[in-house]
C-alpha cells in the first residue's frame, strides 16, 4: 500500500478498542516523527446484529442510514483524524435492501471527502459480490475474508479480486492454516530463508497476492513481521521458484490455491 503503518479495526467495541488505536497511532506518529499522511486508517461499520446490546455505538432504534453515519462520526472521533484511508463493511445484511442502504450511506461519505475508498468483510459469495460489484456505484476497493478451507481459501474471490483491481485481505490466516507451514518441508524452507514457519506462511501469502493481517500481541512476533516486510519491500525474493511456493501452497489441501497467480508477475 505504500505507507509506513498500516492499521485495521473496527467500530464495534464488542472486539476492538477503536479509541485505544486512535491514542496509540497519534503517539507512535509523535515519537517516530511521522505525520498523519504516513499512515493508513482502515475501520469498518459493523450491522446491528454484530454490536454488544450493552455498548452499541449508535442508536439501536435509528434508520440503518442513521447507524452507518454515526458509526463513521463515532470512528473518525475514537481514531483522531478527519478521514479514513479505508472504510469496509463488517458484513452483509440481512437483506439486499439493508445492503444497499448502507453501502449507500457508505458512498456518500466518500463523496463528502471523509473516506477514500470502501470495501467489504465476511462476504463468502462470489455471486454476491458480484451483484455489489455491478450496481454500486462506488466500488469496492477491499475484499477481507477469513483465509480457510472451508472457503477453499476464496479462490474464486482472489481471482474476481485480481481481475478488478481489489486488494484481497485475509484474517485468520496461521490459526486457520496451521497444517500448511509446519510441516518439514517448510520448516527446512523456513530454515533456509531465515524466517519463523509463521513468517513463511506470511510471505507465502504476499507471495500470491494476499494482504495478510496481523494481530498479534506478542512484541517479538512484530518485530519479525516487520522484518519480513522490510525483506520483502527491499526487493528480497523469499521463493526462488513455484516447486518451493508449492511446499507451502499443496499442503493447504485446495485445488488450484494460486487462483491463477502469476508467481514471476507477483514477485
Amino acid at each position: 500500500m505504500g505507507f509506513d503503518v498500516n492499521i485495521d479495526t473496527a467500530c464495534q467495541p464488542r472486539h476492538y478498542n477503536e479509541a485505544g488505536v486512535g491514542e496509540g497511532w497519534t503517539k507512535a506518529v509523535q515519537a517516530l516523527k511521522l505525520s498523519r499522511e504516513d499512515i493508513w486508517l482502515q475501520t469498518k461499520y459493523s450491522s446491528l446484529d454484530a454490536q454488544d446490546p450493552q455498548n452499541t455505538p449508535y442508536d439501536r432504534n435509528s434508520p440503518i442510514e442513521n447507524r452507518v453515519r454515526k458509526s463513521l462520526e463515532v470512528s473518525l472521533e475514537n481514531l483522531k483524524t478527519d478521514y479514513l484511508d479505508s472504510w469496509v463493511m463488517h458484513g452483509p445484511e440481512n437483506n439486499w435492501d439493508d445492503n444497499f442502504k448502507v453501502w449507500d450511506a457508505m458512498e456518500t461519505a466518500v463523496d463528502e471527502g471523509k473516506v477514500r475508498q470502501l470495501g467489504i468483510s465476511n462476504w463468502y459469495r462470489l455471486e454476491d459480490i458480484q451483484w455489489l460489484y455491478d450496481h454500486a456505484r462506488i466500488k469496492p476497493k477491499v475484499i477481507q475474508n477469513r483465509f480457510y478451507s472451508d472457503s477453499g481459501h476464496d479462490v474464486e474471490i482472489r481471482r474476481f479480486c485480481k481481475e478488478n483491481d481489489i486488494e484481497y485481505q485475509s484474517f485468520w490466516t496461521l490459526g486457520a492454516n496451521r497444517d500448511a507451514y509446519n510441516h518439514q518441508a517448510a520448516l527446512e524452507l523456513a530454515e533456509k530463508y531465515k524466517l519463523s514457519p509463521e513468517g513463511l506462511f506470511y510471505a507465502f501469502c504476499m507471495a500470491i497476492g494476499i494482504t495478510p493481517l496481523d494481530g498479534t500481541t506478542n512484541e517479538e512476533h512484530m518485530k519479525e513481521d516487520i522484518d519480513l516486510l522490510r525483506r520483502m519491500r527491499n526487493g528480497e525474493i523469499l521463493f526462488e521458484n513455484d516447486e518451493e511456493l508449492a511446499l507451502i501452497g499443496d499442503a493447504l489441501g485446495t485445488i488450484d490455491w494460486r487462483a491463477d497467480v502469476d508467481l514471476e508477475e507477483e514477485l
